[in-house]
């Protein structure tokens, strides 16, 4: 899509900050999964900034002239750090619809993204990939009906999300890219939220913090190489 590779030369006098974006991003995703899922401490929403927030920081400076796609993809990763943020802040329940409200429009910048070259090359349809946006579809009518005795008045907002989610997923199935990395990416971001819909709203399993935050940050990671790369 962009064409634009993560590291190396470049020849700019930032190659040596791009490494380092990389390195500090992939070094505190690894802190943070070793510390999450315990109490909550006062820095956690700092450190589980810094990953994501990093790699938003890494696609700004290594996109020339802010093409339209690049200025998305550095708006959905920061999006995402913003939820990141609120989703780790003290008092969890007054701040989690803030966090699903930025990663609502995380999920529509990457949609934009989709769209767009959707528009300009058309959709790579074929009966593997319909039946992948199908199964996902159906996967996600069936957590909201599971759930939806414990969302409460969250069922709009929740409902909301998640055919956003659906969206997206089918989005980055369809898209012509020549790489795998953007639908695995949405792929895991789906299995992500709905993991943390679990955790919320239903009943939390053994290491699904763990499970979350691993499944997210692949996610941003396989998304952000596969626009770049696609």
């Amino acid at each position: 899509m962009l064409t634009v590779p993560l590291l190396g030369p470049k020849g700019d006098g930032l190659d040596t900050i791009r490494y380092a974006l990389f390195v500090i991003s992939l070094v505190t995703s690894v802190i943070y999964l070793g510390r999450t899922g315990g109490a909550w401490y006062p820095l956690m929403p700092w450190l589980k900034a810094v990953p994501v927030g990093a790699l938003a920081l890494l696609v700004a400076i290594s996109i020339p002239g802010a093409p339209f796609l690049g200025v998305l993809l550095v708006l959905a990763l920061a999006l995402s750090t913003a939820g990141d943020v609120f989703l780790a802040l003290k008092d969890e329940k007054r701040w989690f619809v803030f966090g699903l409200g930025a990663f609502l429009l995380a999920h529509l910048a990457f949609i934009a993204i989709f769209a767009y070259v959707l528009s300009h090359f058309g959709a790579r349809l074929d009966a593997a990939r319909l039946v992948a946006v199908v199964i996902a579809a159906i996967l996600a009518l069936a957590l909201f009906a599971r759930l939806r005795g414990g969302l409460g008045e969250m069922a709009v907002p929740v409902a909301v999300y998640m055919a956003v989610i659906v969206i997206m997923v089918a989005g980055a199935l369809t898209v012509p890219a020549s790489t795998p990395w953007i639908a695995l990416g949405a792929v895991l971001f789906m299995i992500s939220d709905a993991m943390i819909a679990i955790s919320r709203f239903g009943a939390p399993f053994q290491a699904v913090h763990h499970l979350i935050w691993a499944t997210y940050y692949l996610a941003q990671y396989f998304l952000m190489v596969g626009i770049l790369r696609g």
